[in-house]
Parts: C-alpha cells; structure tokens; sequence
C-alpha cells in the first residue's frame, strides 16, 4: 500500500512544478488543501490559505514574458500516519525575463507535508530554503549577483 502512496505523493509533486511552469494556476490550486501554508523565498514570501497561494504565483509568474523551469528530484517521502506524510525535494529553477534582461536561477530543498482528503493526496504546506541563487544577464549570461546559505555575512 505504502508503494502506491508514493507514487500518488511522486505524482503530485510533479504535477505542481507543471502546472507552475505551464501557468496553469487554478489547476496547480486544485493540488493544495485550503488551508495550504506557503513559505517560498527561505520563509520571506508567505501564505496562508489556497486561494493566497494562487494569487501571488499568478501575480508573479503569469506575465508572458516570463518564463520558468523547475525541477524537483530526489524526493524523500516520509508517512507521519495513514494520511499524512512528509517530502523533501531538490530543486533546480530557472527564472527568464527577456525584457528586464534578468535569469534568475539556482538550488534548493522543498519541504513539503501531503494530506490525504477523501482518497486524494493533497499539498497541505509548501516552502523552500535557497542553496543558492544567482542573478545573470539574460542577454549576456554575466554574473550580477550570487548568494549562498553558506556565505559569512
């Protein structure tokens, strides 16, 4: 049984980084609980609730001009009962936005936690914390900035 919980749990995790990249907001909204908590940017972009969430990735990321690739490997899945469970990803992003001449991009570690609601497993939280981000010309792929959680301030 634990098998297939995975595989659901695997499954919706890669439908949510989909969804994202394709722009396809109330669809990645219909894999959130709707009490969903969202922590991105190491906790400093937060939101409670389903319809939040949807609001800020929309407002963010559904201009045309800007294009996005994530991808999240390596997951570690973890049952908490019968119906709750835990994950942790890696995630490689990309962020393009030609017309500002910016790509953002770098690592990270998602923490996930799924609840399972009438036989559906569901995001019910969500975050990352940054390895590192670095901040380049689009045009010219120069370096402008770079950060890592290691770095001494």
């Amino acid at each position: 049984m634990r098998h297939d919980d995975i595989q659901e749990i695997l499954n919706l995790k890669y439908r949510y980084f989909r969804h994202l990249d394709l722009k396809e907001f109330d669809d990645l909204g219909a894999l959130l609980t709707e009490d969903c908590e969202a922590g991105y940017d190491n906790g400093n972009l937060a939101f409670s609730g389903r319809q939040a969430i949807v609001e800020f990735l929309s407002a963010s990321l559904s201009d045309a001009g800007i294009i996005s690739e994530h991808h999240g490997h390596h997951p570690e899945i973890t049952f908490l009962s019968d119906d709750e469970a835990t994950g942790v990803w890696y995630l490689e992003d990309r962020v393009l936005i030609p017309a500002a001449d910016l790509e953002i991009g770098g690592t990270a570690f998602y923490a996930d936690t799924y609840r399972r609601i009438d036989g559906t497993w569901l995001i019910s939280a969500t975050g990352y914390q940054r390895v590192f981000e670095e901040r380049r010309s689009f045009s010219t792929r120069e370096l402008q900035s770079f950060a890592n959680r290691f770095a001494q301030d």
